[in-house]
């Protein structure tokens, strides 16, 4: 059985740390440091990562059992009921899209709208692409995660990602607030068939369609013990 860890608050030291940690790479990425202030912030990061790499290790598994959702699925082989109307939706905390817990995270939540998701995210510029501009391919992962959140939201089986196709209509705005919007539109034995877009405060400038295989319990290896 998964070990059961402290569901993270919006607001705890471990939050904290990673937040700082995303300051830490917005700055890096705008900011020219002389030589003499590199070397020396390089420094302090090195002994800060030595000392935090002396703590108890965590693995992916235990970050899942973080998820009430997937460990309530693990013990039970049941998936729980829909969360309400209008909620925010807890996904992975460890996501590189919309991890509280991750310093690399973008930074997304995830809303429930009826039977669709809103994905909400300002990407800062460490995602930049061409300048001003959002990297393609994390509009790619934020569509990814916005549909695995369909999932979640309507009480269903999760499921992986088979199959994602996005189409990039205009350009996509760094620092703004963007909004992704997903839902499922079919299915076929363990086939879900899902599609969504995006839109920033200029108008859409992307949609998706995606093919996701739906999860099964013997999927999940407990490596948490």
């Amino acid at each position: 059985m998964t070990r059961q860890l402290n569901q993270p608050e919006e607001s705890s030291p471990m939050v904290d740390v990673a937040a700082a940690a995303r300051r830490l790479s917005e700055a890096l990425i705008t900011r020219q440091l002389d030589g003499d202030i590199a070397s020396a912030t390089a420094a302090e990061l090195v002994t800060i990562a030595a000392r935090v790499e002396q703590e108890p290790a965590r693995s992916k598994a235990e970050n899942f059992g973080l998820r009430n959702r997937i460990t309530s699925f693990m013990e039970t082989g049941v998936w729980p009921d829909p969360p309400p109307d209008g909620s925010k939706l807890e996904f992975d905390v460890a996501s590189v899209i919309g991890g509280n817990l991750n310093p690399a995270s973008v930074g997304a939540e995830y809303f429930r709208d009826g039977n669709e998701v809103i994905g909400r995210v300002n990407v800062g510029r460490c995602f930049e692409g061409p300048p001003e501009r959002v990297h393609g391919g994390i509009i790619c992962a934020l569509f990814d995660e916005v549909m695995g959140a369909v999932f979640r939201a309507n009480g269903t089986a999760s499921a992986f990602t088979g199959e994602l196709a996005v189409r990039f209509e205009a350009p996509c705005p760094v620092g703004v607030d963007l909004e992704f919007r997903a839902r499922q539109v079919g299915e076929s034995g363990r086939k879900r068939f899902l599609e969504g877009e995006a839109k920033s405060p200029d108008g859409r400038f992307a949609s998706a369609t995606a093919t996701f295989i739906e999860m099964r319990i013997d999927h999940f290896v407990d490596t948490a013990e």
